[in-house]
This record gives C-alpha cells, sequence and structure tokens, in this order.
C-alpha cells in the first residue's frame, strides 16, 4: 500500500520517505529498506559481518537524506554458508548469510528490492553480472565493490544520483577503506558540484536527462551556465559556475546550454535541460468505487488545462475517509507520490472558493471544499513552505472526481505572488 501521511488533529504524522521515481528523488520500491551485501569467496565473509555490524551503529543515509539505511542483508554462495543459513527470500536482515547457488541470478531477484549493493569479489564479476539489469541512472540502484580485505571501496554504479559515492565513503569509513571514486565532478581540481547531486538534494526532477552531460561538461570546462530560477529552488546553483537569468534574458537556442526550474509545463527545446519542482499539490475528492484510471484522468485534464507540469506534483491529498479508497491509493502509486489524509474539521477550517454544502452535511460541518482545501493546507505543510496558491480551483469531472492543485510558496514569495 501506498504510505499515508495523516494530520497531526486525527492522529500522529507518518513522515513519508520523498524519494525519486523516474525522474528524482527515487521510488526504490524496495521490498527490504537495507543494503546488500554479496560474498563471492570465503576470504570475504568477515568483511561482510564487520561492515553489516558497523553499518548497524554508524547508518548509511541514503539519497536527499530520505532514510538513515542500517541493516544489511548478507549473502554467499551456498558452498561456503555454514549449515542452518536461511533461504535468500526468506530472511529479514540481521539473519545471517542467505545462500545462492548463482550470483548472477541471486543479484537479478534481488537487484531492486534493496536500496544499494555492496559486492565483495572482483569488480568484473559485479559488471558480467549488473549489464542486464540496467535501466537509468535515474533508477538503478548504487553498487559498491569491496576487495575480499576490505581495503578499497570502488564507487561501481550510480555515484551521484543514486548515492554511490556516498556510499563508497561511508562504506570507507565504517571499514579504514580507501574510497574509489573516479566521476570527474569529484576528482578534477576545483571542479564544481555535479548538478545532478544539486537538483538531488534540492528534490527536484530531471526532465531532459539526455541533455545532462552537456550542461555537466559546460561546468567542467568552466563554461557558466545560464539558470532561469524565478524562485530560487536550485539555491546551491551560484555564479560563476551558473549565471542566473530573467526570462526576458533566455539565449535564442542552439548549443548553448540552459538549466530551467519550473512547475509551469514547459515544451523541450534545444539545449534546454528542464528540472521539476515539486511544488504542486492535488487535492483529490471522490465517490466511493470510483478507480484509479479516472482519478489518474482528470488530475492530468487539470494540469493540461492549467499548464501545470506533471513531474511538479509533490503529493495528493484528501479527507481521511477517502484514504482507504483502492481507486486513490492506486493512483498515488502510480504517480510515485506520498498520500495525505486530513481530517474533516480541518479541512472545513480552510477557506475555499468552491465550498459543498454535500460535504458539509455528510460529516455534520458547515459546507466545505475537500480537494481545495486538502491541496492548500497540503501546499502549506510542505517542507520550508510559508504559505500555498491555489492554481487550479475545484473541478468535477463527471461527477465522480473533483481536482484542485496548490502551489507551496517559499518564505518571502508571498501567498499573492
Amino acid at each position: 500500500m501506498i504510505p499515508v501521511r495523516r494530520s497531526p488533529a486525527r492522529r500522529p504524522l507518518r513522515r513519508h520517505s520523498r524519494k525519486r521515481p523516474e525522474t528524482a528523488p527515487r521510488e526504490t520500491g524496495a521490498a527490504f529498506p537495507a543494503l546488500a551485501c554479496w560474498t563471492l569467496s570465503r576470504q570475504g565473509l568477515a568483511t561482510a559481518r564487520a561492515l553489516a555490524a558497523r553499518l548497524a551503529e554508524a547508518p548509511w543515509s541514503s539519497p536527499g537524506g530520505d532514510a538513515d539505511v542500517r541493516a544489511c542483508r548478507l549473502f554467499a554462495p551456498a558452498r561456503i554458508c555454514a549449515p542452518g543459513t536461511v533461504a535468500e527470500d526468506a530472511a529479514p536482515p540481521g539473519a545471517g548469510f542467505h545462500p545462492f547457488a548463482r550470483f548472477s541470478a541471486a543479484l537479478a531477484r534481488n537487484y531492486r528490492r534493496h536500496q544499494g549493493h555492496i559486492v565483495i569479489g572482483a569488480a568484473g564479476i559485479a559488471v558480467r553480472a549488473l549489464a542486464p539489469l540496467l535501466r537509468h541512472k535515474s533508477v538503478d540502484p548504487p553498487v559498491v565493490v569491496l576487495d575480499p580485505a576490505g581495503r578499497f571501496a570502488v564507487s561501481l554504479l550510480s555515484g551521484h544520483w543514486g548515492g554511490g559515492n556516498d556510499l563508497a565513503r561511508h562504506v570507507g569509513r565504517l571499514l579504514r577503506a580507501l574510497p574509489v571514486i573516479t566521476t570527474a565532478s569529484d576528482t578534477a581540481p576545483g571542479a564544481p558540484p555535479a548538478l545532478d547531486i544539486l537538483a538531488r538534494d534540492a528534490g527536484l526532477r530531471i526532465l531532459d536527462w539526455e541533455r545532462l552531460p552537456r550542461v555537466a561538461a559546460a561546468l567542467l570546462e568552466g563554461e557558466p551556465v545560464p539558470l532561469l530560477d524565478p524562485r530560487a529552488c536550485l539555491p546551491q546553483a551560484r555564479a560563476p559556475q551558473f549565471l542566473r537569468l530573467e526570462a526576458a534574458d533566455l539565449p535564442a537556442g542552439g548549443d548553448v546550454p540552459l538549466v530551467a526550474v519550473h512547475w509551469e509545463r514547459r515544451a523541450p527545446a534545444s539545449g534546454l535541460l528542464r528540472l521539476a519542482a515539486r511544488r504542486l499539490h492535488a487535492g483529490i475528492g471522490c465517490r466511493g468505487g470510483t478507480d484509479a484510471p479516472a482519478i489518474l484522468a482528470a488530475l492530468a485534464r487539470t494540469l493540461e488545462e492549467h499548464g501545470l507540469e506533471p513531474a511538479a506534483l509533490a503529493d495528493l491529498a484528501t479527507v481521511t475517509e477517502k484514504t482507504d479508497e483502492p481507486g486513490l491509493e492506486k493512483a498515488a502509486r502510480a504517480l510515485g507520490v506520498p498520500l495525505l489524509a486530513f481530517a474533516a474539521p480541518q479541512l472545513a477550517a480552510v477557506p475555499a472558493p468552491h465550498p459543498s454544502p454535500a460535504a458539509g452535511q455528510r460529516f455534520g460541518l458547515p459546507p466545505f471544499s475537500v480537494c481545495e482545501a486538502a491541496a492548500l493546507l497540503a501546499a502549506r505543510q510542505a517542507d520550508l513552505a510559508a504559505g500555498a496558491v491555489l492554481l487550479a480551483p475545484k473541478t468535477v469531472f463527471a461527477g465522480r472526481v473533483t481536482v484542485a492543485v496548490a502551489l507551496s510558496v517559499a518564505p518571502g514569495e508571498g501567498e499573492g505572488s
């Protein structure tokens, strides 16, 4: 089930880990909130045990700082596992070594079920096993390779977006190993911070991954990159590496790379790298039994009609009594966003332009708008938000779904901006 956050007035707030879907802060869908450590030889068993013990005391902070990962599931070839070990798929972290027959097959079954992977063995073996599993740097879990003695921790895969470089450094600290980092922005003297790391840590979604290498090359070569970021969603992107622009100053196009941070719908363009700021919050009301396709279609139409970027959506929000609707849960899961819940009295206390007498009657309250109030409350409780603006007022679709969209406003912007 998609995690649901309920308002403190009804029950304690349940924090949702904001990791990214396809384009940013990653939704891993991992079955185990743990790292997987693969030992390929008897010589690496002691290193694996030491890593698991020390990780429990000093957890790794996953990309964006969303979660502290302190559990480590240990895997080893069946031929070297002690009698009494548990089946690969049956045991939780901390249950000892899980035996496998073939590394490549076991890794394929478990690759996307864990937050990251540490392979104690040859890098070549890891590369060959990983090759058919890879999709894209935005969704591939990080992989670090260790030698059996634990002297070197090599960041092999997803070094930036997935946190592989940070994981290699953390493993190095735990085992007193030398982290081996090969990405240019981490090794070149005086190199600027990598843009994908800045975007990831700011909670932005990269829409044009294919244009990221051109921007990265420009930054490494000392070429200032024009940046359109009118609401300062990417504050760490500073001069001289970035040249902040006003909309009127936008280059005409061509080979000059341009980075734009936005939540309005912006068409792809030559040289343009779009970063979606997740500051849109959709309030949803629906009749019982409404399916996910109907909810998703209504939301998509609302975003399109108001010129809003779908990738800028941060969450869905509704009244508490609707959070057990399968359609809403499936819609949130399909979008890779949390489903937030607010108690009816909270919603009724929010001034909204289109209150519903039916909603008020159902809950024994004055008329109120479920979708508009939920969108505004979700926007106001977002991280660093100082207020909210209703961008898309209540729209009713086929008498079954109501949708509204609000923007979270940062300090200093003002709710009327």
